[in-house]
């Protein structure tokens, strides 16, 4: 029988994702249908996937969406609203995929891991790059030995200068504005290499336009044993998907994905390893048959065919780390400033 899932909230630039990956397999995957609030948001996105998936049925409420035979939802609304979502989806007894960052109240979002512990849900984070062949060779690699000891992560996410509309419109009522929006992807993958920092330092910078908003930004993590990571972003890119990178330096080995998102990798090692040779290569990964996703996680895990790859503790350092480069201290993601204030 394939999951049965529903959206709550269709505004995330992800959700096209999760269309497509069903509409690929659809013996294992069936959308009942979608809610979105905004009627231009949802049918801008439903007729971008007509092609896909044609005649998606859609809710005229978040209830009719939870009394749907939906077992799972995936919030994929404005980072402001995802953790509502995902609260009434707990309380429904629905498993949920979160959209990236897990929201903007650190408060609500314990209480949502406890939630999904107390009811025995699954509760998952809709970080994309965690399931990239590359990624996932650069960690066995890792957890292997043949890098030997990590002792710097680096990464770099930054956005095209055309960018700067969308950070005016949505993203200045966050702290940290593009970091807070998009480094989530980075800390995620470092943190699953070099664990949760002990101590992070932030730099913002105001660039470009009106300045308004944190456009550029490095962020430094320090971690027990010495070792080190920066992920830094900006949106003053003439182009920016090329230049997305994720390195990682050991004693015995450096392992450089870029683009993100690639088949891309490049190796020095010091030591000839499995199939690899010592020295510097160019490698393709190579993407297999039905590809691991976030979908067929999320299925394998509420079936009970495996254990989470991310635990939810994974997921809360994850976050706490994000909040920390954002300079977060009370909890709350939220400028004190309404965003039309800072618009006058």
């Amino acid at each position: 029988m394939p999951l049965k899932f529903a959206y709550l909230g269709l505004w995330h630039s992800h959700t096209v994702m999760h269309i497509r990956d069903a509409a690929s397999r659809p013996d294992e995957f069936q959308l009942v249908g979608a809610y979105e609030p905004d009627p231009a948001i949802r049918n801008s996105k439903l007729g971008d996937w007509a092609a896909d998936l044609p005649d998606i049925p859609v809710f005229d409420s978040i209830e009719q969406a939870l009394d749907s035979d939906a077992e799972a939802i995936i919030c994929e609304g404005r980072v402001s609203e995802n953790l509502d979502y995902a609260e009434r989806a707990l309380a429904a007894d629905k498993h949920v995929l979160l959209e990236k960052p897990a929201g903007v109240n650190m408060a609500r979002l314990e209480r949502l891991h406890d939630t999904a512990r107390h009811k025995h849900l699954h509760l998952q984070m809709a970080y994309m790059w965690r399931y990239n062949p590359v990624i996932a060779e650069m960690i066995r690699l890792s957890r292997a030995g043949a890098l030997g000891d990590l002792f710097y992560f680096r990464g770099h996410i930054p956005k095209p200068m055309g960018y700067h509309a969308r950070l005016v419109e949505e993203l200045d009522r966050y702290k940290g504005s593009l970091y807070f929006e998009m480094a989530g992807h980075l800390v995620d993958i470092m943190v699953t290499f070099m664990g949760k920092p002990r101590q992070v330092d932030a730099t913002f910078g105001q660039f470009y336009g009106e300045r308004k908003h944190v456009d550029n930004a490095v962020v430094v993590h320090r971690f027990d044993g010495g070792g080190l990571g920066t992920i830094d972003t900006a949106s003053m890119h003439v182009e920016s998907g090329l230049t997305r990178r994720i390195e990682l330096y050991g004693t015995k080995g450096t392992a450089i994905h870029t683009p993100i998102g690639s088949n891309n990798l490049t190796l020095s090692l010091a030591d000839d390893f499995e199939d690899y040779a010592a020295g510097w290569q160019e490698v393709t990964v190579p993407t297999q048959p039905g590809p691991p996703s976030l979908l067929t996680e999320l299925a394998a895990c509420i079936s009970g065919a495996k254990e989470p790859d991310y635990t939810l503790d994974h997921d809360m350092a994850v976050q706490r780390t994000l909040y920390a480069g954002c300079g977060i201290t009370d909890g709350s993601a939220m400028t004190d400033v309404p965003h039309s204030a800072k618009s006058s």
